[in-house]
């Protein structure tokens, strides 16, 4: 693999750690790292950057330690934020933000800002006082979905690259059987969040958070009762938060965190 392909391969690991505000684990797992969406250990890894990847990025001052494991250094996060292009630049708008953690630690955040129409559902008010319509793990549930569908091939959207499996691999000897293990492993992945969708739920769910239509649009295609849409699809997200592993101290599957 020449330097250039392996830059370019590197570069776009970079730009989805980035995507995800990504924690890369202290110790690797087998020759694979897990990184954590939002820099929580306590969720479902996103990403598993080989052995090899990872001290790319260490020799190439890409990333910092801190006390949970290594995550990109504010010097490149600033770099992506104004480049405007690849997985960042053409479907995302990212804000560095202050945001409070469940435990009440303010920390630093990659905000999305571009409107979806997950986004705008989630904005609604709930019915609790000063509560959203969407809890966080729902909506983080939303966004696991819509990855899964364009990373298995089902998605089309030609600026954005979802070609990559979420898992570094680059050109290298075995990397193209790597990356095609890990494509199935994410359509098995959407098959079973169809699967606890049922057929009922499973359409509107998916053209909310995959092909981003609105809610009106989905009740009149679904047939649903006019108003009737936001609870139905809270009701779906709500079915994926166990899946994907999205509640904040529970692990996909439902076993708690230690």
């Amino acid at each position: 693999m020449s330097f250039t392909s392996q830059q370019t391969a590197m570069n776009r690991v970079v730009r989805e750690i980035h995507a995800v505000d990504g924690l890369i684990a202290h110790a690797a797992e087998g020759a694979e790292r897990p990184v954590f969406p939002h820099q929580d250990k306590r969720k479902r890894p996103v990403i598993w950057l080989e052995e090899v990847g990872f001290l790319w990025l260490r020799g190439q001052d890409v990333i910092e330690p801190v006390a949970r494991g290594f995550i990109l250094r504010p010097s490149v996060k600033r770099r992506l934020n104004q480049a405007r292009d690849g997985l960042i630049g053409q479907h995302e708008v990212l804000e560095t933000r202050e945001l409070y953690s469940p435990d009440n630690v303010v920390r630093p955040v990659a905000v999305n800002t571009r409107s979806t129409a997950l986004d705008r559902l989630a904005r609604r008010p709930g019915q609790e006082l000063n509560k959203r319509w969407l809890s966080p793990a729902e909506v983080e549930a939303g966004r696991a979905l819509a990855r899964d569908f364009h990373r298995a091939g089902e998605g089309q959207i030609g600026t954005q690259d979802f070609t990559s499996s979420g898992v570094q691999g680059g050109d290298r000897a075995g990397g193209a059987e790597r990356a095609m293990l890990h494509r199935i492993t994410t359509a098995t992945r959407l098959r079973t969040a169809r699967e606890i969708l049922g057929t009922d739920l499973a359409p509107g769910v998916i053209a909310l958070c995959c092909h981003d239509e609105s809610l009106d649009v989905i009740e009149r295609t679904e047939r649903w009762a006019a108003g009737s849409g936001k609870q139905i699809i809270k009701l779906g997200l709500a079915r994926l938060v166990t899946l994907y592993g999205t509640e904040a101290g529970v692990r996909s599957g439902g076993a708690s965190a230690s």
